[in-house]
């Protein structure tokens, strides 16, 4: 219970001006961070997802790149295979033929038997001594199934270096009679991953199928091989991974059908990020100065505002001493106002001294009046005295037990207060129709929007029915404001109305442009009051729709006005304010 009651006389404690201003401006201000906090989530995973989208599509991208220069070599392959000097054993002229054919390039031939045996190599003169090929597992593969067939990085017996070979089986017959290869160097693959434009820190990687790294390009650093290429080939997809400094890698990567090969793009997390990080934190050094401003503009207008309440505070004190009050305004107009109202009270303080020092001076002469009147009101309690005496004359004659005389007499006399009331409360109760519904709308929008539309000529209703179209009225406005076109800030309600002959009536209220309209389920007692009572009341007939566009409501009344001899004599109210 105790911290109960701190935090309530924490709460309930007053708090200056210039607190309350800056504690709505912090109120405003925070759902704004908080959304801005929920915002920069979603971006921050629609960010990372489309990051790794782009490692993945530059990871096919490249792949098929190679894939590309692989399937031209293969097409070179296919030609040389057909050519009449393969076909009639001419080894020496197919070795001159081939060598021609690719001498603007650093590739090479190499023609294998059955047996391992290099029959030729374009890298040295016909007829040099050659050993059996390095590379006889993937030779075997073609001999064996007569596909094509492309190898893994190896070291060439003939060159001694880094090589890659693409096989091709020649068939003699139904038979692979041989095995045509062409060998390059790895480095024609960095050649074609060079041209891709990399981002920074981005690491390119093109391995074979044991992980032999083919090919690698990084923007910054050449980085190892994640650990990740040794993991079962798939077609290709995004590999996350932190490694023993904690640092998180982001990787996509492809597995070539073509050569068998992967391509993989890597790059760390917080350089992926880096740039939508930037972003938003500028944004946030935004917020947090449009925060500071807002709380330095709250600062401003409480100091203003805190200045106008002690000339109030002043204003008062003279009142109270019956001081001239100052004239000097303010820049705030409602104090402006109050200070106006003070000096009018202050004014009509003084008059009516005066008046009161004047009547002390007219009170000996009223005396006389008094005694005057105090001998009328003797005399109309006598007649009173005998209208209850008849009453009760009456009632007497035809009342059988004690009990019938008292309700009779106690209706009557109810009846007789009743009437009286009327009789002097209805004076100067008719109102213009103009002004009530001016009246009942007012607290339901904002005094400078434009968003009723009156349309009628000067009409004025009747005592009795001034409360039931007020009611009605109000209702309306209550569920436009609740659920109809004034819930919302593009939604108006015009209010129309034409004289029917000397006192009817036909007034309608139609809503536009606010959310869809739909019938309610079920009937409360506002629409009650909209529907029945009003239609009762005032003797007419109410139509009350729901259209998809807006309510629709309108009465029809044939003697709810004064009529217009008697409305054109009547005084005219001060005017409404909204």
């Amino acid at each position: 219970m105790r911290p109960k009651r701190l935090l309530a006389r924490h709460t309930s404690a007053p708090r200056t001006l210039k607190f309350h201003l800056i504690a709505f401006a912090a109120i405003l201000v925070l759902p704004l961070f908080v959304i801005a906090a929920l915002a920069v989530s979603w971006f921050a995973q629609a960010e990372l997802a489309a990051n790794e989208s782009r490692l993945q599509r530059m990871a096919q991208d490249i792949s098929a790149s190679v894939d590309r220069d692989v399937i031209g070599w293969l097409t070179v392959l296919d030609t040389l295979a057909t050519s009449e000097l393969l076909k009639a054993g001419d080894l020496e002229g197919f070795h001159t033929r081939a060598k021609a054919a690719l001498r603007n390039s650093d590739v090479h031939v190499i023609l294998v038997a059955p047996d391992f045996q290099q029959l030729l190599n374009t890298r040295v003169p016909f007829g040099t001594p050659l050993p059996h090929v390095a590379n006889s597992e993937g030779v075997e593969s073609v001999f064996r199934t007569g596909l094509p067939h492309v190898s893994d990085v190896f070291v060439g017996k003939v060159s001694g270096e880094p090589v890659v070979n693409v096989e091709l089986p020649v068939f003699a017959g139904d038979l692979v009679h041989q095995v045509l290869v062409i060998t390059f160097s790895p480095s024609r693959i960095a050649d074609i991953i060079g041209k891709e434009q990399l981002g920074t820190g981005w690491t390119v990687t093109v391995s074979d199928r044991k992980g032999s790294i083919l090919a690698q390009r990084s923007d910054g650093d050449v980085s190892d091989e994640p650990p990740s290429v040794g993991q079962s080939p798939t077609s290709a997809g995004i590999i996350r991974e932190a490694d023993d400094d904690s640092t998180e890698w982001v990787e996509g990567y492809r597995w070539s059908s073509t050569t068998g090969w992967r391509t993989s793009v890597r790059v760390s997390r917080a350089v992926l990020d880096a740039p939508f990080w930037n972003s938003m934190s500028g944004l946030g050094a935004l917020a947090l100065v449009v925060g500071l401003a807002s709380i330095a503009l709250a600062s401003v207008l409480a100091r203003r505002m805190s200045l106008a309440m002690n000339k109030l505070r002043l204003a008062a004190s003279d009142l109270a001493a019956g001081r001239a009050i100052e004239a000097a305004r303010h820049p705030i107009a409602e104090a402006n106002m109050v200070v106006d109202a003070i000096r009018q009270a202050a004014n009509i303080i003084s008059d009516r001294t005066q008046a009161l020092e004047a009547s002390e001076e007219q009170s000996r002469n009223q005396v006389e009046e008094i005694k005057l009147l105090m001998g009328e009101l003797a005399h109309r309690n006598k007649n009173v005295m005998a209208v209850l005496q008849a009453i009760a004359r009456q009632i007497l004659r035809r009342s059988e037990t004690l009990q019938d005389f008292q309700e009779s007499f106690d209706a009557r006399i109810a009846s007789l207060v009743r009437s009286n009331d009327l009789l002097f409360g209805a004076a100067g109760t008719n109102g213009r129709l103009r002004d009530l519904v001016l009246r009942q709308l007012a607290p339901f929008v904002e005094p400078d929007a434009e968003r009723v539309d009156i349309h009628g000529e000067d009409v004025i209703l009747r005592t009795d029915a001034v409360q039931s179209l007020g009611l009605a009225l109000h209702e309306l406005a209550t569920n436009a404001t609740k659920y109809g076109a004034l819930s919302d800030k593009q939604g108006r309600v015009t209010v129309s109305w034409q004289r029917i002959g000397e006192t009817g009536l036909s007034l309608s209220w139609t809503e536009m442009d606010g959310p869809p309209v739909a019938e309610p389920t079920r009937s409360g007692f506002g629409q009650v009051v909209i529907e029945r009572l009003t239609a009762q009341n005032l003797s007419g007939t109410v139509d009350y729709l729901f259209e998809p566009a807006g309510v629709i409501w309108r009465l029809r009344a044939s003697n709810i006005l004064v009529a217009a001899p008697e409305a054109a004599s009547a005084p005219r109210p001060a005017p409404v304010e909204s």
